[in-house]
C-alpha cells in the first residue's frame, strides 16, 4: 500500500516515500519535493502509487503551521500584484493562483492561456517587488478547475477535485454511444470540456461492438428481428419482428465469456 497525499497548490496527487507515521486524514505532512519543502495533505492509503514521490521528512509542527499561513497571506498579496502586472502589460493570460512553498525559496504563479506568452518583462517587474524567485506554471482547462474547485452540473464537487489525478480523454462518441441528448452543452463541465464522468461508463457500453446498429436485421432462434436498442445499464436488448417485439438480456444473446474482457477505461486514461 501507498501513502497519498494531495500538493495544496496544484490538487494533485503525490506518493510519500520512507517512514511515516500513523496518519489522519487531511492531516499535514511535511514532505520533500523537488520544488522543496512542502506541506502536503494526507488522504489516505492505496494501491496505486502517484506518478510523483515526495520524501517523509516529518508531521507538521505548530511553527511550519505558521509558516505555512504567513507564506498564504504573502502568496495572496502577490497574486493581487500578479493581476495588476498582467493587466498593465496587456498579456494574454488568465491569473489563477500563486502558491510560496514552506521553505519560502521561490513564488509559483498559475496561469491558463490560448497561445504562449512572452512573460520575461513580467517576471522581471515580479521579482523586483518580490525579491524572490518567480516560476511561470501555464496549465490546461481542467488542471485549473482541479486546482480552484468548484460545483459541476451535477450539483456536487467535481471528479478532478475529489479523486482524478490523471485525465483521460473524452470524446462526442461518449455522448453518442451512452444514448445521450446530442447537446454537449448539456454534458461540459466548469472546465469547458466534456465532463469526466462520460469516460467512466466506457467499459459498462463497450458491450454494443458485439451487436449490429440500432435498425440493423439479426437472427434469433431461427428468426429475424430488427435490432431496436442496446441497454447496457438495465443490461437488456430489445428486438423487434413483424409479429413481436423481445426484450432480452444481454447474456442470452453473447456467451458470458465474452463479457469477462478486461475494461479498457484504464488503458484510455494512459494513452
Amino acid at each position: 500500500m501507498h501513502v497519498n497525499a494531495r500538493f495544496l497548490d496544484t490538487n494533485k496527487f503525490v506518493t510519500i516515500n520512507g517512514d511515516v507515521p500513523l496518519l489522519c486524514r487531511d492531516e499535514l505532512v511535511i514532505v520533500q519535493t523537488d520544488r522543496g519543502e512542502e506541506a502536503v495533505r494526507f488522504v489516505g492509503l492505496s494501491k496505486e502509487q502517484a506518478s510523483i514521490t515526495a520524501e517523509f521528512i516529518r508531521k507538521a509542527q505548530e511553527d511550519d503551521l505558521k509558516k505555512l499561513e504567513q507564506n498564504n497571506k504573502d502568496s495572496e498579496s502577490a497574486f493581487s500584484l500578479f493581476k495588476q502586472k498582467v493587466n498593465e502589460l496587456k498579456l494574454d493570460m488568465k491569473p489563477l493562483k500563486s502558491y510560496i512553498p514552506l521553505d519560502g525559496s521561490k513564488i509559483f504563479f498559475y496561469y491558463t492561456s490560448n497561445a504562449r506568452v512572452d512573460f520575461r518583462l513580467l517576471v522581471k517587474e515580479l521579482a523586483k517587488v518580490l525579491k524572490k524567485r518567480i516560476e511561470m506554471r501555464q496549465i490546461g482547462a481542467r488542471d485549473a478547475a482541479q486546482m480552484l474547485g468548484w460545483i459541476g452540473l451535477c450539483g456536487d464537487i467535481p471528479c478532478c477535485v475529489r479523486f482524478i489525478n490523471e485525465f483521460s480523454p473524452v470524446f462526442l462518441s461518449d455522448v453518442e454511444e451512452q444514448n445521450l441528448p446530442f447537446s454537449p452543452q448539456k454534458f461540459t463541465g466548469p472546465c469547458g470540456k466534456l465532463m469526466c464522468c462520460l469516460s467512466f461508463e466506457r467499459c459498462n457500453y463497450d458491450v454494443k461492438r458485439y451487436f449490429p446498429e440500432s435498425g440493423k436485421e439479426l437472427c434469433y432462434l431461427g428468426e429475424v428481428y430488427c435490432m431496436q436498442h442496446i441497454d447496457p445499464i438495465r443490461s437488456t436488448v430489445l428486438l423487434k419482428s413483424q409479429e413481436r417485439s423481445l426484450e432480452l438480456k444481454i447474456q442470452e444473446l453473447i456467451h458470458p465469456s465474452l463479457l469477462k474482457r478486461p475494461c479498457k477505461c484504464k488503458q484510455a486514461s494512459e494513452t
